[in-house]
């Protein structure tokens, strides 16, 4: 097994890990304040990642913009999701919410011209499929 399967298992099983667990938590404390103690937790841990990477000088450019609105839409789906799982079953929601890398794969494809092979379009087409699966 290569790296790139290895990390992609320990994201897979992190990102589980944390739904599961603000589920929990989110049933045992309410929403509001699972989000309060959640990002009380992330400011802590950004501050760290704000000191060691902090650049020389500060500039500005196209990138900077492409981050700065991919932070708010990152939020903005986070925030939706979080409303979403305080609703509806954890299994589901997180399930069908995991297809968002389908728009970047399709995003991918149009604009930035990536070619995929026939094995991954079938398996994105089989994942859309789950996704209505889920839904029903």
């Amino acid at each position: 097994m290569n790296w790139q399967t290895l990390l992609c298992i320990a994201v897979i099983i992190l990102w589980g890990l944390w739904a599961f667990l603000f589920k929990l938590g989110s049933d045992e404390i309410g929403l509001k304040n699972a989000l309060f103690y959640a990002y009380l937790v992330g400011v802590f841990i950004s501050l760290g990642i704000v000191f060691y990477t902090f650049p020389n000088k500060f500039e500005f450019s196209k990138g900077i913009i492409f981050i700065i609105f991919a932070t708010l839409l990152g939020f903005a789906g986070t925030i939706l999701w979080y409303f979403a799982l305080e609703k509806y079953k954890a299994s589901i929601v997180t399930s069908f919410t995991a297809l968002y890398p389908v728009i970047t794969v399709l995003l991918s494809i149009l604009i930035l011209k990536e070619k995929i092979s026939l094995q991954n379009a079938v398996g994105i087409l089989l994942a859309l499929i789950a996704g209505v699966l889920l839904s029903m």
